[in-house]
């Protein structure tokens, strides 16, 4: 009796959520900014740092309406030294990302392990209320790198070839840098990355298909740009259309595929798991060459792609009096001359459009 009781309760429950999603009237207007509210000034970030804390939440696994609780804090408390690190990214930051970062709703750190994502951000839609929410997370391994980007840049290529030691990967090529490590950049990277994920969200720059699931809570995006700086540009359309999604996992494809079969990550794990090192090489070589796109992490789909181009926007834009330049074997990478090549400069300009180079909500 009780189960059938309960049995009973709970599709009442879905049927209620039914119900309330159904009657939720689809926006038409573009979407507001989550980003809301001033900033202090915080010229040493350390009013941003002290808004730090711990979490355990996974936002691939946050439920919808009623069944949906946001992002919050753990116990354990963020080191001084950790919100240090924080303080001193924040401070390299160019104004433009300042003015995102200090207007996040919560700052949070992950402790990383296997099962979980380690940095993450996330946006909440009007489904999952209070629904004005905008949520980076770092993961306390990223805080305590003494790496430099290319050092990083290489672990994410490890990372997504997913070849869990069958492999020598001191055969794959790296990028080396002649400029002395500076994890506080490094940090910086992993900081713009995420954010680059909330405001393709937040402005729902992908949305241009009235199909995108996020045009059930967030309307059009004030220019669709995304569609030809993006996808035309550089995506099979076709797949990207008949797989768009809210929240991406690293690494996973869901279906995409670069126009430019050169870049395929498919090919590149195939390759690499192979054993067959120098065309799994031309792989990693022909990203770079190709001026499609600024790094391998980009290749997944076109939403690691959008987050990509806005990190590495965000390091020309930190480090002005100085290039940030790259050796890829015999192959020179300067990051202001990529950005500035034709594709790229196009994508740029789409973020610029969509608001992501504005500090103001």
């Amino acid at each position: 009796m009780k189960s059938n009781t309960l049995f009973t309760f709970v599709v009442l429950m879905i049927a209620a959520y039914s119900v309330q999603a159904a009657e939720r009237p689809k926006p038409t207007e573009p979407p507001v900014s989550h980003f809301q509210g001033t900033c202090d000034s915080d010229p040493d970030g350390k009013k941003f740092a002290e808004k730090a804390c711990y979490t355990s939440y996974n936002p691939g696994r946050a439920g919808m309406d009623g069944g949906y609780r946001p992002p919050a804090c753990d116990k354990r408390k963020v080191s001084d030294q950790q919100k240090e690190v924080l303080a001193k990214a924040y401070s390299r930051a160019p104004d433009y990302m300042k003015g995102k970062l200090c207007r996040l709703t919560q700052l949070f750190v992950t402790k990383a392990n296997l099962w979980g994502p380690w940095g993450w951000g996330f946006w909440e839609g009007a489904d999952r209320p209070p629904g004005k929410g905008v949520y980076l997370a770092i993961s306390d391994s990223e805080l305590a790198t003494r790496k430099s980007v290319a050092e990083t840049e290489n672990e994410t290529v490890d990372r997504l070839v997913q070849l869990r030691g069958r492999f020598d990967r001191a055969r794959l090529l790296r990028l080396r840098s002649s400029a002395p490590a500076d994890p506080e950049l490094t940090v910086l990277a992993g900081l713009a990355h995420e954010l680059g994920h909330i405001l393709l969200a937040d402005s729902n720059g992908d949305g241009v298909d009235p199909a995108h699931p996020r045009r059930e809570v967030s309307g059009p995006p004030q220019s669709a740009c995304f569609e030809d700086a993006f996808i035309n540009a550089s995506w099979d359309s076709r797949r990207f259309h008949q797989n768009m999604r809210r929240w991406v996992d690293f690494g996973e494809q869901y279906n995409n595929r670069p126009k430019n079969p050169d870049v395929s990550l498919s090919r590149l794990r195939t390759l690499a798991r192979q054993g067959r090192v120098g065309a799994a090489n031309d792989v990693i070589r022909s990203v770079y060459s190709s001026h499609e796109f600024t790094s391998p992490a980009a290749i997944p789909n076109p939403i690691e792609d959008v987050a990509e181009t806005y990190k590495y926007k965000v390091l020309a834009d930190a480090t002005p009096n100085q290039a940030i330049e790259f050796r890829l074997g015999g192959q020179d990478v300067n990051v202001s001359d990529l950005l500035n090549s034709d594709v790229l400069a196009k994508k740029v300009e789409c973020l610029r459009a969509l608001g992501f180079l504005t500090g103001q909500p």
